[in-house]
């Protein structure tokens, strides 16, 4: 089956096959060939649905998982990721309402933890993909980064506070 993966926005297309217990997955071009070889994953949960060890052409991966609204949270290797898998219908409906709308202005914990660090202030100027605050989330720092150009509007929450997943953190404008 075709899916469509957008990682903190941006777009990859990929086939997900069944490969007796373990998954093959293949990167899709832009007109929907195959982009190179099939990648062989197979999935073992170590905390029943929100950590996972993957083993990606026989290289370990973990990765902690949480759900974001529709979209997912992963953290892997210390990264934090937003992650949407659509099917072509939901691909297409995202596409049209990403072309009519301004990005996500409201910036929300992805998952319960620590603020380290507020990075900016009221009035700063950011930028798409600058790194706006740190949480702490199961022993790993998660840099969280803008994901539209702005001005911040409103800082909710300071270094040291507990948030909970959807919490805002701060708003740009």
């Amino acid at each position: 089956m075709k899916y469509h993966v957008l990682i903190d926005g941006e777009h990859h297309a990929v086939t997900l096959a069944a490969d007796g217990s373990a998954w093959s997955v293949t990167m899709l071009d832009d007109d929907g060939a195959p982009s190179g070889k099939p990648v062989h994953i197979d999935i073992g949960t170590l905390r029943e649905a929100h950590a996972y060890s993957l083993l990606v052409n026989q290289r370990s991966i973990d990765v902690a998982v949480e759900e974001q609204g529709s979209s997912l949270s992963m953290v892997i290797g210390g990264g934090r990721y937003k992650v949407d898998v659509l099917g072509e219908r939901e691909y297409l409906a995202h596409s049209i309402k990403a072309e009519q709308g301004d990005g996500d202005k409201t910036v929300e914990a992805a998952m319960t933890g620590i603020v380290v660090d507020v990075l900016v202030a009221e009035g700063d100027a950011v930028t798409k993909g600058q790194t706006l605050f740190i949480l702490e989330a199961m022993k790993m720092e998660n840099e969280v980064k803008a994901s539209v150009d702005g001005v911040v509007a409103r800082v909710a929450r300071s270094a040291g506070e507990t948030v909970n997943l959807g919490d805002v953190v701060l708003e740009i404008e």
